[in-house]
């Protein structure tokens, strides 16, 4: 019996990720670590067959006793708490004999603003670049600025210097658009943020140029993805898919945030939630007074290509296109807001 422990099951990426391992591997054992019993409980009543642990990522012992019994960890609550990253660290290097082999597997979440580094370094905000990161082709060029920018990339660098023995993949999501299938989280962040500050202040915004862009993926795409990568764990795959190699980045397309907030505003106005069509352009600074992280989320550009995953997974984006899914997210957000 494989066994999967799996952080962040009442979250979006990690509610998604449950239920496609779920739906497609009703014979793994998945025990998931939370911290709230009313989630636990709406989860339960869906997989009921699904042990939950509780407790939060700060619970070093706990965490470390359940990493030690698992074959595959799926860390997909947070990228910075390190206490739990060291927890399942010291975990993992206590395995012995279990299946897929006394080797564990070690799936990490991260984001797309690994290679947003240089635009933060810069201070440049709303500025394009033509600068696309394969994580093959590119793949040293990552590592060096995870390696020279650790006290900023804390988790992936750690997984990187990876002392535990066991094999590791680092997730590096872009833009995550579309309804989670989760059950306790379905709403994503950059988009729904964006529609939520025009919808409050009547206003699109973009920062700077709005040139900046980021690749973008649906949520059941990466969820796949990390379906993908498990199944692989489970087969006791090749050494190319792990550790110095384990960078997964994604994409279904790239498009400006420019771009975005154009579609955002068609959206908003044509649904009477905003007084005009255009969208106003903010620094840095103000961007932020409006969501804190917004000069990163909005300003930055991360454009990136996945290769690793489709030449060795077999893994490709599925689902429509985020031009799509903007008007949907418009309405359920305004919806959320009480505004239709």
């Amino acid at each position: 019996m494989t066994r999967i422990l799996l952080t962040g099951a009442s979250g979006y990426i990690g509610g998604d990720v449950l239920h496609l391992l779920k739906t497609s591997h009703p014979e793994y054992e998945c025990s998931i670590l939370l911290r709230d019993s009313g989630k636990a409980a709406a989860i339960s009543k869906v997989f009921p067959d699904v042990r939950v642990v509780l407790g939060d990522l700060d619970a070093a012992a706990l965490i470390e006793e359940e990493a030690a019994k698992a074959d595959v960890v799926i860390n997909a609550a947070s990228n910075k708490n390190m206490t739990c990253v060291e927890a399942i660290a010291r975990g993992l290097s206590k395995r012995s004999g279990s299946k897929p082999g006394a080797t564990g597997h070690w799936i990490q979440v991260s984001g797309a603003s690994v290679i947003s580094v240089p635009d933060i370094l810069a201070g440049t905000f709303g500025e394009g670049s033509s600068k696309n990161y394969g994580d093959v082709d590119n793949a040293e060029e990552v590592r060096d600025i995870i390696h020279k920018n650790a006290g900023m990339r804390v988790v992936d660098n750690h997984l990187l210097n990876n002392v535990t023995g066991s094999k590791t993949a680092i997730v590096f999501p872009p833009i995550i658009y579309g309804e989670g299938r989760g059950v306790t989280k379905q709403r994503s962040v950059q988009i729904p943020e964006l529609s939520r500050v025009a919808i409050e202040t009547r206003q699109v915004v973009q920062v700077g140029k709005g040139e900046s862009t980021w690749s973008n993926i649906h949520i059941a795409d990466l969820s796949d993805l990390f379906v993908k990568l498990v199944e692989k764990a489970v087969q006791g795959s090749e050494e190319a898919l792990w550790n110095q190699n384990g960078l997964y980045f994604m994409g279904n397309s790239m498009l400006s945030f420019g771009k975005i907030s154009q579609l955002v505003a068609k959206a908003t106005h044509e649904l009477g939630l905003t007084d005009t069509a255009n969208v106003k352009s903010l620094s840095a600074d103000e961007a932020d007074k409006l969501w804190a992280p917004a000069r990163i989320f909005w300003g930055t550009n991360a454009r990136m290509e996945g290769q690793r995953a489709s030449r060795l997974l077999g893994w490709s984006p599925q689902k429509h296109s985020v031009e799509q899914e903007i008007p949907t997210t418009v309405k359920v957000e305004a919806t959320r807001l009480g505004k239709l």
